[in-house]
């Protein structure tokens, strides 16, 4: 199964940079047995005319390191098991030998939108009279005005008109065209603003209304799954009173746009989105700078709302056909979600969470953190000995290849500068004790295990017994890359050295 994910607008991004975070450590969509889904690609679709929007272009970055990680362990196969598992696409890599020509990107191209002013798009100069008077009715000034190229500004009525373009692009026909049986579609994007807000509904009328477009598979598309993560107000602005983008309207705007959701997305008489997340959190983050794209071009923190929202496209893949369609292949009456913490608090641990969320991102994230401070700390040390001698063996200079380099330092500084951010909103997410080198001590709120001496001790020499112990088992590493035993080893004596060694809050 594929589930192309359509992330729009500035939220869009950051909720996928947190998804990204999720599968590098390991996070995977579960079926309904509570086991992983084989054969399971990711593809995200990025729309944001705002292309110089800072979360836009760190999660780019993010997503095409990822794959670069990825690619060295698992090449180009589907399954995988551990650290980077979930295979993440782009477009262009899943379309095979075909004339269309697209980039390889995880961000559409919205050029033909973003290079002009909403008037010059809409072409109001050459409108006769009548039409100009009934623009200007549709539009202020300032939005007639506005260089689409920083976004909508809070504008959905500007999105709706100009991201209806988005069906003639090839990226949109290439996609329709690649769409297969058996695959499905998920919306990323806010309510309260402008991109998002009108990016969902305009881009599911198109994918339902595929008739109207000269593509392949457009029955596929028509009795396709969608889902979508709508969120609501959940961050505060700086200095934004009577601006184009103002937090005062921001719970306006979600009445309307709920309102008309529930009239042509999910109501009882259209059934255009089979599955939809509602989140929002009406504690505020901390200010952010109110920027429609002109001094730092939204280069806004990470919150817990992005993090929460990130596990709602891997619940959808994992649902089970008999919740979407009925027993003669019609869809069923739109399933509505929420999601609420285990207790309300502006300090956020892994206990902070239901035991439903522990129990899909608990032990991967703590392996993942666990070889953060590993190879930061003890790795190098080792090369040599032990482990590292088995084959394939590890030599000095695995420490300056450019996998090594990409995870260490590249995407690494990713995940340090996220932690760093969740911990610093106004919902305090710390799930770790960022910084902290004593693996007894890296979780937060969390211990190692009571002996009669004491509680248990963890350190890198903890960690490089039981790479030893495992790596001696295992007689076929000899067939993978030393990038693939490096991690896959560690992912099982993580797993084994939490097990022991900590205690269980699941």
């Amino acid at each position: 199964m594929r589930l192309f994910v359509f992330a729009i607008g500035g939220t869009g991004s950051r909720v996928l940079k947190s998804l990204v975070m999720l599968a590098a450590a390991g996070v995977r969509p579960l079926d309904e047995d509570g086991k992983p889904l084989e054969n399971f690609e990711l593809v995200p679709l990025i729309i944001d005319p705002h292309k110089s929007n800072e979360d836009l272009k760190r999660t780019e970055a993010l997503l095409n390191s990822y794959r670069m990680i990825r690619e060295k362990l698992y090449g180009r196969q589907v399954n995988g098991d551990g650290f980077f598992a979930m295979k993440i696409s782009t477009l262009q890599e899943i379309m095979g030998l075909t004339t269309a020509q697209i980039n390889d990107s995880f961000v559409m191209n919205m050029e033909a939108v973003g290079q002009c002013k909403f008037r010059d798009f809409i072409g109001y100069d050459t409108m006769n009279e009548p039409n100009q008077a009934l623009s200007s009715l549709l539009f202020a000034d300032y939005q007639l005005e506005n260089k689409m190229n920083i976004g909508f500004v809070g504008s959905p009525n500007i999105g709706s008109v100009a991201l209806n373009m988005v069906k003639d692009s090839e990226e949109f026909k290439a996609f329709a065209n690649v769409f297969n049986e058996g695959d499905r579609i998920f919306f990323i994007s806010s309510i309260f603003g402008g991109t998002g807000a009108a990016g969902f509904p305009i881009l599911v009328k198109n994918i339902r209304q595929a008739q109207n477009i000269d593509v392949s598979n457009k029955s596929f598309l028509q009795h396709a799954p969608i889902g979508g993560l709508t969120v609501l107000p959940y961050f505060n602005l700086n200095n934004s009173q009577g601006k184009s983008i103002d937090k005062a309207d921001f719970v306006v705007k979600t009445q309307s746009a709920l309102q008309y959701y529930n009239e042509t997305l999910t109501g009882p008489n259209d059934r255009n989105v089979n599955v939809i997340y509602y989140l929002g959190d009406q504690t505020s983050s901390i200010p952010y700078d109110y920027d429609p794209g002109n001094v730092r071009d939204q280069h806004d923190p990470a919150h817990l709302v992005e993090l929460v929202g990130a596990m709602a496209p891997l619940k959808f893949a994992g649902m089970a056909g008999n919740q979407i369609y009925d027993s003669v292949g019609g869809f069923q009456p739109a399933k509505a979600f929420e999601y609420g913490l285990e207790r309300d608090s502006l300090d956020v641990d892994f206990a902070t969470f239901g035991l439903e969320t522990r129990e899909l991102i608990y032990r991967p994230l703590v392996k993942f953190h666990m070889l953060f401070v590993y190879l930061r700390t003890g790795f190098k040390s080792i090369i040599g000995q032990g482990f590292t001698q088995d084959e394939p063996k590890i030599k000095s200079d695995f420490a300056t290849s450019q996998f090594y380099r990409q995870l260490t330092e590249h995407f690494f500084d990713f995940y340090t500068e996220w932690l760093t951010e969740l911990h610093q909103n106004l919902r305090h997410v710390q799930l770790f004790n960022v910084g902290e080198e004593n693996l007894a001590n890296i979780i937060k709120n969390v211990t190692t295990r009571k002996t009669f001496f004491g509680r248990k001790s963890v350190d890198n020499n903890t960690l490089n017994g039981e790479l030893n112990r495992l790596s001696r088992d295992a007689k076929h590493y000899g067939e993978h890359s030393v990038e693939y035993k490096l991690l896959d080893l560690f992912n099982k004596a993580a797993g084994k050295v939490l097990d022991d060694k900590f205690e269980n809050i699941n």
